[in-house]
């Protein structure tokens, strides 16, 4: 009869992950590096374009500083996938370039006149680019592949015979993109772990969340069955003139049980319409039982789960009293105000003592502080001596 717990919707798509965030942050790091490396080229660009060529001199600083000026600024707008692909723009841009730089040169050669050829200063945007781009199993391999191919255009290009020169350049790449290219990647493994940590938080938090509905759900049943069933049957078993009564109320209580997963609402009852259920509980419990009420006026509708178990717990503890109090004159008084409600029973009745009858027992224990401390901000006070009464209040707090 226990409810079937309800799946959680998923993470909205609307709320950016931890890798998405990173994957912004880094385009605007990567469009304020190009800026940077450009505004420090563009006397090379402009000088050896008359070597290189109009169509490749134009080509290449586009297909490198474009792509990753146009995710910068747009970065807040578009997607983190939209922004990978203009990454890897870049970074396959700076691979066809270095391919492409030799063929581009008459001759094959850069004269000594305009020094070392412009790509091979800003090679670190092109594997930070990959590094966005991809993950470290497809970065690395580009990286090696291209610090090989500045030394041998390096090497190639030069109108003189310097292969120390181009191992030099060769490394000095290396060390200078394997630095940014290992923190590149580091960034996004983090996020990706941040990611899969609020993943599996999320999902424990359901697991907790379910469990925790079955066991309010168990302690409901338990508390319904100590309410109606076992009164029935004690009624019936004492062949007490209210058995038939009391069978009747056991058997519709559980069939509205069984029917309270489908037909339950899960709005919030208005305050004054609740406060009218506690008396209706009140006055079929206790006929004789003096009711009164306190309700501010900003009194707030209560939460649905609420409303319930207050109901329950409350009627359980005068039905204790009624049972158990002997002779005794009842009150039950009600509080409602903002955010808060407090039912308080209170008899006059031979009371008992706490500790000798421990609150293990089962009307106690799973009818009334169960089912009230199961509800976040539930709360319930039992003081009794014997021959001075009895009084629980019960409450709860948003």
């Amino acid at each position: 009869m226990t409810a079937a717990p309800t799946r959680a919707p998923e993470r909205e798509r609307s709320t950016p992950s931890a890798l998405d965030s990173v994957t912004r942050s880094m385009a605007l790091a990567l469009g304020v590096g190009a800026v940077a490396f450009f505004a420090l080229s563009f006397g090379k660009i402009v000088s050896q374009s008359a070597a290189f060529g109009p169509v490749w001199s134009w080509a290449a600083p586009t297909v490198l500083f474009g792509p990753l000026l146009v995710a910068a600024a747009l970065s807040p707008w578009l997607s983190p996938r939209t922004i990978r692909v203009l990454a890897g723009i870049t970074a396959v841009g700076q691979f066809a370039t270095l391919v492409t730089l030799v063929p581009a040169l008459p001759g094959g050669v850069l004269p000594d006149a305009f020094g070392t050829p412009w790509p091979l200063g800003v090679t670190v945007l092109g594997s930070a680019s990959a590094a966005v781009a991809w993950r470290s199993a497809v970065t690395w391999p580009y990286v090696a592949v291209g610090v090989l191919l500045v030394g041998l255009d390096r090497f190639l290009a030069s109108p003189r015979y310097l292969p120390d020169i181009a191992i030099q350049d060769a490394l000095h790449t290396l060390l200078f993109t394997a630095v940014f290219t290992s923190l590149a990647l580091a960034i996004r493994r983090a996020g990706r772990q941040l990611d899969a940590a609020s993943e599996r938080a999320i999902a424990d938090t359901r697991r907790l969340a379910t469990a925790e509905a079955q066991l309010r759900e168990r302690s409901r049943i338990e508390a319904l069955v100590h309410d109606s069933v076992l009164v029935a049957l004690l009624a019936s078993a004492r062949h007490h003139p209210s058995a038939d009564r009391v069978a009747r109320e056991a058997l519709d209580r559980l069939d509205e049980l069984e029917h309270r997963g489908a037909d339950a609402s899960s709005e919030p009852v208005d305050a004054r319409t609740w406060l009218w259920s506690v008396q209706a509980a009140t006055t079929q419990i206790d006929p004789m039982a003096r009711f009164s009420h306190e309700m501010a006026a900003d009194a707030t509708p209560v939460p649905a789960d609420v409303a319930e178990a207050i109901i329950e717990a409350s009627a359980e503890a005068l039905r204790n009293s009624v049972v158990h109090a002997g002779p005794a004159s009842r009150a039950v008084h009600v509080r409602l105000g903002a955010d808060r409600v407090e039912v308080t029973v209170i008899d006059d009745g031979k009371g008992f003592d706490i500790e000798a009858v421990g609150e293990a027992r089962l009307g106690i224990a799973i009818s009334i502080r169960e089912r009230t401390q199961s509800l976040p901000g539930g709360r319930v006070a039992l003081v009794s001596r014997p021959g001075l009464g009895t009084r629980v209040a019960i409450g709860w707090a948003a």
